[in-house]
């Protein structure tokens, strides 16, 4: 049984409670955001309370934190206020020692791109610039802010929509979508900890869409919801294609070698579920 450790937040002091924050919402993806001000002096800062919120209209938000050193507001909260339109880009991990250099809270008026040894190529829509070398590029403009306190510590959270998005051609598939296992990017975890995606971390599980595809976790037969042999995401498989005669897997007799046979159904997976729930069910028919 597990064991849980209760916390307060009230109970804590900005410092010792913002580690539990970070650290127990994992792993974050990082908005590497462009802004400029009203003197057109460009900005770039890393968030990691970032993500999309909505597909049509297109629009990501992320939350740049009153400093809790300062007390002040973020030169990025400030510019939106000033040109209320940035560029979100995702964070290569080639660039994670340059975007590192950025996390700085640096005097405002100063160049991060510059410091950070970064080049720029102008936005199609935006006036912020674009950062090289960087896999995703998000052109916005500001909807909403939502300040969420004005106390150290507390977020303003940036609601932008999306007017252009770039997409690196080494990153795409066959189809012109996004692949993950060409972005290698970065998230955030806790402390200073980060996250590097790439493919030995992946795992792809097909989501059924109807409900008349899923399967109940009871009524998978017992040897598979403990096999020893497929993965999690494997059995997740499975669950996602309901084979046509599903109400009699609880009334089969368990297999007489149950992880010689999931190693046989494994073989099958991810594609071909509906072949290895066939193969099960002939197989335990028989009786092997």
């Amino acid at each position: 049984m597990t064991i849980y450790r209760s916390l307060n937040p009230a109970d804590f002091p900005l410092p010792e409670w913002h580690p539990y924050m970070i650290g127990s919402v994992v792993p974050r993806p990082i908005a590497w955001v462009t802004t400029v001000d009203q003197s057109g002096r460009p900005n770039l800062a890393p968030f990691s309370y970032f993500n999309v919120f909505s597909s049509k209209p297109p629009v990501a938000a992320f939350s740049p934190s009153t400093s809790a050193r300062t007390g002040k507001p973020k030169d990025t909260h400030q510019n939106l206020l000033e040109v209320p339109e940035c560029v979100i880009h995702l964070v290569p991990y080639a660039l994670a020692a340059r975007m590192n250099i950025t996390t700085g809270e640096y005097e405002r008026g100063i160049d991060e791109i510059e410091r950070a040894g970064l080049d720029t190529i102008p936005s199609e829509v935006v006036r912020p610039p674009r950062i090289v070398g960087t896999p995703v590029q998000m052109e916005a403009k500001l909807r909403q802010i939502i300040s969420l306190g004005d106390n150290p510590g507390a977020g303003q959270l940036i609601l932008v929509e999306i007017v252009r998005l770039h997409l690196a051609e080494h990153i795409l598939n066959d189809k012109g979508h996004p692949d993950p296992r060409k972005m290698d990017v970065i998230a955030r975890l806790g402390g200073f900890w980060y996250m590097r995606l790439v493919p030995e971390s992946l795992f792809w599980m097909k989501q059924p869409r109807n409900p008349a595809e899923v399967m109940a976790w009871h009524e998978l037969p017992r040897d598979i919801r403990e096999s020893k042999v497929l993965s999690a995401a494997e059995i997740g498989h499975l669950l996602a294609f309901r084979p046509p005669d599903a109400e009699r897997l609880a009334s089969l007799p368990e297999p007489s070698d149950p992880e010689a046979l999931h190693r046989k159904m494994q073989s099958l997976l991810p594609d071909k579920a509906e072949e290895a729930w066939r193969m099960y069910i002939e197989h335990v028919q028989s009786g092997i």
